[in-house]
């Protein structure tokens, strides 16, 4: 799935507003996942990292995540994770 420049930022724009609201990692893959339709992972993790400026390095622990726990990683394990990323984009946004 190409993802528009557009289409891009209303994402990211979504994801940080989400962040900011408290959202968990895991709800923010969900929204990706189930309500976008976006399965490849490496474009979750591309955007995550756009999103809230960090490295590919540092998400790549979403490769190992699933929304239907089918993967290595289940939600929990996730927001364990990468909880810090969320956290501190939105700590950072106030």
């Amino acid at each position: 799935m190409e993802i528009s420049a557009t289409d891009k930022t209303e994402i990211i724009t979504k994801l940080r507003s989400m962040a900011n609201s408290g959202e968990k990692p895991s709800e923010l893959l969900r929204y990706l996942v189930l309500d976008l339709k976006i399965e490849q992972q490496l474009e979750l993790m591309k955007l995550f990292a756009e999103a809230f400026d960090v490295s590919l390095g540092e998400v790549t622990a979403i490769s190992s995540w699933w929304h239907d726990a089918s993967a290595e990683m289940n939600d929990n394990d996730i927001n364990h994770y990468i909880g810090w990323i969320v956290g501190d984009y939105a700590d950072a946004s106030k």
